[in-house]
């Protein structure tokens, strides 16, 4: 062969390889026609221990799920294009997405019937809630037997913790949409936000505003906009009813996580019966939240 066509050759096979659908294939490799089993196909590999759990409960004896994670949003919607629908039944196959910030982006709405949209930014948003802890605390925490009064007392520090979480992560939203809107790579999977709020006596205390927009925009590696593009998206962000199915996702687990623990470690004075903290069953942190939270989920 000339060598001066192996680069064209090259990166035709390249760009072959790029309009492979995986998540298709992976699909074509687990499919039994006559099986009982649902397949879905998610957007992130974590999302596949949320939808299999909530799924699974809603099926039949003898039903099975598998949930195959696309690695996008685009590469689901790709792989329901790479289906003929006359030979697949869509009662069987579904496919999961995030809203994220579609809303405020002008993304059209999917009205297909086996296309799930969550409701808020994902999953995560329509899962994690007071009710949710109180399981973890009562499995994981063994803060156990808690009557109405108490319970009471721990929504109570729950949900105030959560308006201010949600409020102080307004401006930092905002700068997300702007991002979105404008194309930036912005890889917000580098965002600790163990730098941005803490957690003392069981309050939540964030950064200020503008020290808090400075250290994500460092963190991520994107530049903020400008002061008043950032006032009108915060506007924008701040018009939502619940602000807390507009924060990302996994913003919201690591929230999640932190006031479980900030409960345990102060629970001898919220809740005054207890004299000493209970012994944890089994060691709970970022890295296995979802394992400890996906089984105690309610179906959104």
């Amino acid at each position: 062969m000339n060598s001066r066509s192996d680069p064209s050759f090259l990166a035709v096979h390249e760009e072959a390889l790029t309009e492979v659908d995986e998540a298709y294939h992976s699909f074509l490799l687990l499919y039994r026609s006559c099986s009982k089993c649902v397949y879905g196909f998610c957007e992130g590999k974590d999302d596949p221990t949320f939808y299999q759990t909530l799924i699974i409960s809603r099926l039949p004896n003898g039903w099975t799920v598998k949930v195959i994670p696309a690695g996008g949003k685009k590469k689901v919607f790709r792989a329901y294009r790479s289906f003929d629908w006359n030979r697949f039944s869509k009662e069987e196959i579904c496919f999961f997405v995030d809203r994220d910030l579609d809303d405020y982006l002008g993304q059209p709405a999917q009205h297909e019937a086996n296309i799930y949209t969550t409701d808020g930014y994902s999953i995560e948003n329509s899962i994690y809630d007071c009710r949710l802890l109180l399981d973890v605390l009562s499995d994981i925490y063994q803060i156990t037997l808690l009557s109405s009064i108490e319970e009471e007392e721990i929504f109570n520090v729950i949900l105030s913790n959560l308006e201010v979480f949600a409020t102080a992560m307004i401006p930092l939203m905002a700068q997300i949409l702007l991002w979105r809107r404008s194309g930036a790579r912005a890889n917000l999977s580098n965002l600790n936000l163990d730098n941005l709020f803490k957690f003392r006596d069981n309050v939540i205390i964030p950064n200020p505003r503008d020290a808090l927009l400075s250290t994500a925009s460092k963190q991520i590696g994107t530049a903020l906009n400008t002061p008043e593009e950032l006032m009108a998206a915060e506007k924008e962000i701040a018009n939502c009813s619940d602000l807390r199915m507009l924060i990302r996702g996994k913003f919201i687990a690591w929230f999640m996580v932190k006031q479980c623990e900030g409960l345990w470690v102060n629970i001898t004075v919220i809740l005054k019966r207890f004299t000493s903290k209970p012994k944890k069953r089994v060691e709970f942190g970022h890295k296995n939240a979802n394992v400890i939270f996906a089984p105690r989920a309610r179906i959104p």
